[in-house]
C-alpha cells in the first residue's frame, strides 16, 4: 500500500463532491426535496447536539470576557451567492440600521456576479464590513492542496484590492492549516455543531479561537502574493469564528420552521454561556416585499423578528461587533504563537459533536494578565484554545484511528482502548451504529460518537443493502479525515468502506464463525488466542494474539454496585436470573435457540422465589414477546429496566445468566458468576475453553434446562479482584504494531520486556526476534503511570503473533 504522507490533504467529502458535480443535471426541487428528506433524517438522529451541544459551551479557563462586561458577542453575517442576493443587500442592510446593528457581508469576488463599483464604499461608509468569500464559490477550492495554493495569491489579491481581513469558504469546507496562505485576520468557515453541512466536523466551541501558524521550520514555501510582514504584524496566526446559530436555508427551508425558535432558544443558550453568537444568513433565500415567492425562500421579516428579539430581550448585554473587531480583539488578547508552543504537554485534542474530529489540535496557553477589557495585549490563560496545524489533528507523532462501533459490546469493550489509545499519543474518531443498545449506551458514558445508520433486520437483502448505504454515510468523514487505521469489533460497513478507499483495518473478534464477505474481509485481525487461526478471515501472517477474553479489557476496572437490585425493585432475598433473548435478527441466528429460550422463561417463571430480569435486545423483540407470551409477563415476575442500565452491575447483582449470546455469557464468566448459554449456533472456541474450565455450562437441548441449570442463589463477595489480564495492554501494542508498519512501510523494534530474551540473555528493548521467537510488542509507557504500567507489562505473558514473523503492508 502507498504511503499517504501527513501533509496530502484528502478530497473535498466525497458525497458533497458527487452532489455538486451533479447538482446542475437535477431539477431544483428534486434537489431540494431530497435534501429536506436528508434533514430529516439527521435531525432524528443528532437531536442531542444540534443545535446545542452542552460541551460547545464550557468557556475557557482564563477567557478574559467581552468588552465593557457584556455578557455576550453578537456577530451578524451573511454570505451572498447570486446576482439575486447582490440585489438585496441594500434591503437587508436598511433593516439592520432601523435596529442599529451592522454585519459583514461575504461577497465571492470571481463568481456568477459581478459586485457594482460602489457597493464597498457604501457598505463601509455605513460601518458595515465585506469580506471576501471563496474564490468560485463552486466547491473546489479545496480539492487538493497544490490547487489551493495555486488560487491562494488570486484571493490574497483580491483581500487587499477590497481592504478585506476576513474569509470563508464556499459551502463551509475548511482546511485550517491551508489559510496560513492567506493575509486575513480571521476565518468564519467553520462552526460549533451542524450536521447538516457536507464536511460536518464542528469546532465545538461557541467562543472564537486563535489558529497558530506551523512550526518553525515545518512551514512550506509562501505561495506568491502571501505577505509574511502582514502576517507577522498580527503574531503569524488568525482567529477563527465559526457560526453558532443555525443556518437560515437549515432552519427555514430545510426544516421548513415557520418560526425562529431555533435561534431564539440558541442565543438564549449562548447568552447564558457568555459566548458569541454569530450567524450567517444569504439575501438569495430572503423575500422582502415585492419580491416573488418560491420553494427556496423565507419571509424577511423572520430574520427581522430575530433582530428584534435579541435587542428587546437581550438589551444591554450583548457587545454588537464585527467579525474584524472580534478578530482583533481576540488577537489582541492571545499570546505570540511561539509560546503556546513552548508547554507541548499542555495540548489536548478538540473533537467534533457530529461527524468526527475537528482536524486541528487546540493548545492551551498562560493565564492572562491585567484588565479583562483592557486594550494592551495580555498573556493568554491557561486554557485559552489555540490551533495549530498537525498530523492528522494529533499530538506529535500520533495517528488518527477510527473506531466504529457497530453493537452494544462494543461500547464497554472500545472505551478503555480508546482511553489508552488517546494516552499513547492518538487521536480517536468514533462513529457508532443506532442498533439494539448503541445509541442509548453512548450517552450514558458520554463518548464523543457520531451516530451513523441503523439495523435493517434480519431480511438478508435488507442487510446488505444496509450494509452498503451505512458505508455510503461513513463515507464523508472517512474521505475528508482520511485515517490512518480502522477498527472494529465486526462493523462490516467500515471494513467494506475501508476496502474501497484503502484504508489499513483490523478486525478484533472472539467469534471464529461470524461471516464476512470477500469485500467486508479485514487486513489484519486481533484475536484471543484460544481461536483457530486457520478459521480466521486473514491471512495467517496478519493474524496477532492476545490472552484470556475481550471482556477481560473492561471487567478488570468493575466496581460492584450494591443499588443494583434496589434501583430494579428486587428484594435482597429474592433468586435473580438475568436472561438475555437470542439475537433473532442477526446472521448467526439459530430456531433452536428460541425454543430453549422459552423452555428457560416457562421454567424460571413458574418457580415462585425466582425474580427474572429480561434483556431484550431492542425495543421491536421486547413488545413482541409481551404480545405472545403474555403469562411470563402476568405474574409480575419478570422485570425489564426501563432505559440503559450497567451492565456488569446487574451481572454481579444476579444469582446466575442465562444468555442466547456471547458476550454477556463471557461477562458473567469474568466476574466469575454462574452461567448458562443457550446459543445454538456453531459454538466459538472460547466458549468451549470455558467449558473445559468450568465457567460456563453449555445448554444443548430443553431436557437440559431442567437438568443442567441449577437454581440456587449465590454469596457474592464485597468487592471484585480479578486476576490481573494482560488483554488491553497486549491489544494496543498489537494497534500500536499495525500502525508502525502501514505507516512508516517497516516496523519499528517490536520490543520484549526489559531485560531479558525468551532465553533469558539480557537483550536491549530493540532487539528484533530471530525467526524461532514469539515476537512479543510492549507498549510504550505512558509516563503518568509509568511504574503501574511496567509492573503489568512485566507479569503479564507477551502477546504473540500467529506467526513469527508478519509480513510487511501491501
Amino acid at each position: 500500500m502507498t504511503q499517504r504522507l501527513i501533509n496530502t490533504p484528502p478530497d473535498p467529502v466525497f458525497n458533497a463532491r458527487l452532489y455538486y458535480a451533479t447538482k446542475s443535471c437535477l431539477p431544483w426541487r428534486f434537489r431540494l426535496a431530497m435534501r429536506r428528506l436528508r434533514a430529516r433524517s439527521l435531525l432524528q438522529t443528532c437531536s442531542d447536539v444540534w443545535p446545542i451541544q452542552e460541551s460547545a459551551g464550557d468557556r475557557p479557563e482564563g477567557w478574559p470576557g467581552w468588552p465593557d462586561g457584556k455578557q455576550f458577542a453578537l456577530v451578524l453575517t451573511h454570505d451572498v451567492e447570486t446576482a439575486q442576493g447582490l440585489r438585496k443587500i441594500r434591503p437587508l442592510l436598511e433593516l439592520e440600521m432601523q435596529f442599529g446593528l451592522r454585519s459583514s457581508f461575504n461577497l465571492i469576488p470571481e463568481g456568477s456576479y459581478t459586485i457594482p463599483d460602489g457597493l464597498r464604499p457604501e457598505l463601509s461608509q455605513n460601518g458595515f464590513e465585506v469580506g471576501v468569500h471563496d474564490l468560485h464559490h463552486d466547491g473546489r477550492l479545496f480539492r487538493s492542496r497544490d490547487r489551493f495554493r495555486r488560487l491562494a495569491p488570486r484571493i490574497n489579491r483580491h483581500l487587499s484590492e477590497w481592504g478585506a481581513v476576513g474569509f470563508r469558504a464556499g459551502f463551509m469546507f475548511h482546511q485550517l492549516e491551508w489559510l496560513h496562505d492567506l493575509n486575513i485576520r480571521y476565518d468564519a468557515s467553520t462552526f460549533d455543531t451542524d450536521p447538516f453541512e457536507p464536511q460536518p466536523d464542528g469546532v465545538r466551541t461557541i467562543f472564537p479561537f486563535w489558529v497558530s501558524p506551523p512550526a518553525r521550520g515545518s512551514r512550506e514555501e509562501a505561495p506568491p502574493g502571501h505577505d509574511p510582514q502582514r502576517a507577522r504584524s498580527h503574531g503569524g496566526g488568525y482567529v477563527e469564528l465559526p457560526y453558532t446559530l443555525p443556518q437560515d436555508f437549515t432552519a427555514l427551508i430545510l426544516l421548513a420552521r415557520e418560526n425562529i425558535d431555533l435561534w431564539t432558544r440558541k442565543l438564549d443558550w449562548i447568552a447564558t454561556r457568555g459566548g458569541m453568537a454569530l450567524i450567517d444568513t444569504h439575501p438569495d433565500y430572503m423575500r422582502f416585499p415585492g419580491d416573488r415567492n418560491g420553494p427556496a425562500r423565507y419571509e424577511a421579516k423572520h430574520y427581522a423578528d430575530l433582530l428584534r428579539y435579541v435587542t428587546t430581550r437581550h438589551a444591554g448585554r450583548y457587545w454588537q461587533a464585527l467579525p474584524r473587531e472580534v478578530a482583533e480583539y481576540v488577537s489582541r488578547h492571545v499570546a505570540v504563537p511561539s509560546l503556546a508552543r513552548s508547554n507541548p504537554s499542555a495540548e489536548a485534542v478538540l473533537q467534533s459533536p457530529t461527524e468526527s474530529p475537528s482536524p486541528a489540535t487546540v493548545h492551551a496557553t498562560p493565564a492572562p494578565k491585567g484588565s479583562p477589557n483592557g486594550n494592551r495585549p495580555t498573556t493568554p490563560g491557561p486554557n485559552w484554545p489555540h490551533i495549530r496545524p498537525g498530523s492528522n489533528g494529533t499530538h506529535p507523532g500520533g495517528r488518527l484511528i477510527w473506531i466504529d462501533l457497530d453493537n452494544s459490546p462494543h461500547v464497554p469493550f472500545f472505551e478503555p482502548i480508546i482511553r489508552g489509545l488517546q494516552g499513547r499519543g492518538h487521536e480517536v474518531m468514533l462513529t457508532a451504529r443506532d442498533a439494539f443498545q448503541v445509541r442509548d449506551l453512548v450517552g450514558h458514558r458520554r463518548l464523543n460518537a457520531h451516530v451513523v445508520g441503523r439495523h435493517y433486520g434480519r431480511n438478508p437483502l435488507l442487510k446488505v443493502l444496509g450494509l452498503g448505504w451505512r458505508s455510503v454515510q461513513l463515507s464523508p468523514s472517512a474521505l475528508f479525515r482520511r485515517p490512518d487505521l480502522a477498527v472494529s469489533h465486526g462493523a462490516r460497513s467500515q471494513l467494506f468502506l475501508c476496502n474501497l478507499l484503502g484504508i489499513p483495518s483490523v478486525l478484533i473478534d472472539d467469534y471464529e464463525h461470524s461471516i464476512y464477505p470477500a469485500l467486508t474481509r479485514p487486513n489484519w485481525c486481533i484475536v484471543p488466542e484460544s481461536l483457530p487461526v486457520e478459521a480466521l478471515k486473514c491471512h495467517r501472517d496478519r493474524v496477532l494474539l492476545f490472552t484470556g477474553l475481550k471482556e477481560d479489557v473492561y471487567t478488570g476496572d468493575f466496581e460492584p454496585d450494591e443499588r443494583m437490585r434496589e434501583q430494579l425493585g428486587l428484594r435482597q432475598d429474592d433468586l435473580v436470573v438475568t436472561v438475555r433473548p437470542p439475537a433473532s435478527e442477526a446472521h448467526y441466528h439459530d430456531d433452536r435457540s428460541e425454543v430453549l429460550f422459552a423452555a428457560v422463561m416457562d421454567r424460571l417463571t413458574a418457580t415462585p422465589e425466582v425474580r427474572v430480569v429480561l434483556l431484550p435486545r431492542n425495543d421491536r423483540q421486547q413488545a413482541e414477546l409481551q404480545r405472545r407470551r403474555p403469562e411470563w409477563f402476568a405474574t409480575g415476575r419478570v422485570t425489564i429496566p426501563d432505559g440503559v442500565v450497567d451492565g456488569l452491575a446487574l451481572l454481579w447483582a444476579s444469582d446466575l445468566v442465562v444468555s442466547a449470546g456471547g458476550t454477556m455469557n463471557r461477562e458473567a464468566a469474568a466476574l466469575g458468576v454462574p452461567v448458562y448459554s443457550i446459543f445454538q449456533g456453531p459454538t466459538a472456541a472460547v466458549d468451549q475453553r470455558l467449558e473445559r474450565e468450568g465457567r460456563l455450562t453449555l445448554i444443548r437441548t430443553t431436557a437440559e434446562v431442567n437438568d443442567r441449570i441449577v437454581l440456587g442463589r449465590r454469596t457474592r463477595p464485597a468487592s471484585f479482584r480479578p486476576e490481573p489480564s494482560p488483554a488491553l495492554d497486549q491489544i494496543l501494542a498489537h494497534l500500536e504494531h499495525i500502525l508502525d508498519l502501514q505507516c512508516n512501510g517497516a516496523p519499528r523494534s517490536r520490543r520484549r520486556p526489559v531485560g531479558a530474551n525468551n532465553q533469558g540473555t539480557p537483550t536491549h528493548p530493540g532487539t528484533p526476534p530471530t525467526d524461532h521467537q514469539p515476537v512479543t510488542a510492549v507498549a510504550p509507557i505512558p509516563p503518568v503511570a509509568a511504574d503501574v504500567q511496567s509492573a503489568q507489562i512485566t507479569k503479564a505473558p507477551p502477546p504473540t503473533l500467529a506467526r513469527h514473523q508478519p509480513t510487511t503492508s501491501q
